[in-house]
Formats: structure tokens, sequence, C-alpha cells
């Protein structure tokens, strides 16, 4: 061990990669802690956030795998980069709508890239159904991360940045 590894050790520390996510869906961003279903506000699946979403249409947020589509095409887990698993996991309580609403356009085992369209629902049956359509992205296993943040309240489209993982 020569006496610069330590020097070159820390630099390496420093230099850590950060994955940027973009926003599932068009909409307005709400920090986890404001979606109302206490199994995603309180953390229990992983740290993230929610969008109240403008239109019917829901993103990949990174490259990665298809891990898992629901049967009733409400939620989609993704695999990428660096070992980040996402749920995806759209409107509260809509597993009761047996996928009345819902289209899925990948299945397990797709690769997709950030932007690409995963569903569709229909914002108006959701509602009618007496559930509401926040679509909810976390970090599924957040606790194998140093950080995951997400941005501040705002408006999103698909390109908008959403989380950031270290």
């Amino acid at each position: 061990m020569g006496i610069f590894d330590f020097i070159k050790r820390e630099k390496k520390n420093q230099e850590e990669e950060i994955l940027v996510l973009t926003a599932a869906a068009k909409g307005h961003l709400i920090p986890l802690d404001q979606v109302q279903d206490p199994v995603f506000s309180e953390g229990t699946l992983g740290q993230g956030c929610g969008i109240e979403p403008a239109e019917g249409r829901v993103y990949a947020p990174m490259d990665g795998e298809i891990t898992m589509t629901a049967d009733t095409a409400h939620a989609v887990g993704i695999k990428g980069a660096g070992g980040a698993e996402l749920l995806i996991h759209v409107g509260i309580d809509t597993v009761e709508m047996n996928g009345d609403g819902f289209s899925n356009y990948v299945k397990t085992g797709d690769h997709v890239k950030a932007g690409q369209l995963l569903l569709e629902m229909d914002l108006e049956k959701i509602k009618e159904a007496g559930h509401l359509p926040t679509v909810i992205t976390v970090v599924s296993n957040s606790d194998q991360f140093a950080s995951v943040k997400a941005a501040d309240e705002c408006d999103s489209d698909k390109d908008t940045q959403m989380m950031w993982i270290s």
C-alpha cells in the first residue's frame, strides 16, 4: 500500500455516481408524505414521490428491465442502473378496479428507455370509481443506497428530473 492510496480512495468516494430519474407522468409532483395512502406516505415501500397526473399516461423514469406488471395494469416494477428497483403504482386503491380503465404497454422482461410509455389510465374512470389517480414512484430498495432524494413540489412532464439516487 502506497502513501497516496488513501487519497485515491477518498477521491473515488467523492465521485459517487448519481442516478437521475425523470418524472413518471405529466402533472404536479408532490412529496411522498402528501400521498394519501399510508403504506406509501410513511415510506413503508421505499422513498419516492407522487404525481397528481394531468393526463393518463405513465412513462419509464429510467432505463431498465420490467420486473413486474400487475394483472390489473395499475403497477409496474423496473430494475435499472446500480440495482435501483422502482415500483410505479397508479392510483390509490385502484387495484379494486380490476384493470378497468388501465392499459399496459410493457410486460415482464421487456427492456425500456427513460421516457418510454409504460401504461395508460382513464383518469375519469378512476375518479368515477371514487379513487385518486396519484402516480406514486418509490425506490423499493431505498435502504441499499446512501441517498434517495425527490424533487421539491413542482409541475412535471416526462423530462422533469424527479429523483436522485446515490
